[in-house]
């Protein structure tokens, strides 16, 4: 916490006013994709965004983020996944009481894998390749603009 101190000398006192600044929250985004040249351009792009961004390549890796004490405001999920699927790792983390909102990300477009999505809750399908740009909208459009992060302990105090 930091504080910042402005002296008050307009009626020949010293009255210290104390303006405490409280640090916002950054929303926080995991990427769980085993293409690691896609992972670091899109976690990059995220974090000059403003959002945090923790990277996984595979779905043990993302499941250990993902069940861990962080909560996520969105996990942005590659579907083809070494040894498990994006969807099992989401229904996995939905049996675990996970409600972050979820990017699916898949190069393979194919009917039952929506369906599926769908029966999860996956709050968008993005096809891969994709536009990073578009993809940057997509994110804020669903957990908003990393700039309006929520304070904690939101509280000013003031002596006369």
């Amino acid at each position: 916490m930091s504080y910042t101190f402005r002296w008050n000398l307009a009626r020949k006192m010293l009255l210290p006013l104390v303006e405490v600044r409280c640090p916002v929250v950054s929303k926080k985004v995991l990427i769980v994709e085993d293409e690691r040249l896609l992972a670091r351009t899109l976690s990059s792009a995220l974090r000059e965004a403003g959002f945090e961004a923790v990277v996984s390549h595979s779905a043990e890796q993302g499941a250990k983020h993902w069940l861990g004490k962080t909560e996520f405001d969105l996990v942005i999920l590659d579907n083809r996944l070494p040894k498990q699927t994006g969807l099992e790792l989401l229904q996995h983390a939905r049996d675990h009481g996970r409600q972050s909102k979820v990017i699916l990300m898949t190069a393979f477009d194919r009917r039952g894998v929506k369906t599926d999505a769908r029966k999860l809750r996956v709050d968008m399908y993005v096809r891969k390749p994709f536009d990073l740009d578009s993809m940057l909208q997509n994110v804020t459009e669903l957990i908003g603009d990393p700039a309006n992060g929520t304070p904690v302990n939101p509280k000013k105090e003031g002596g006369d």
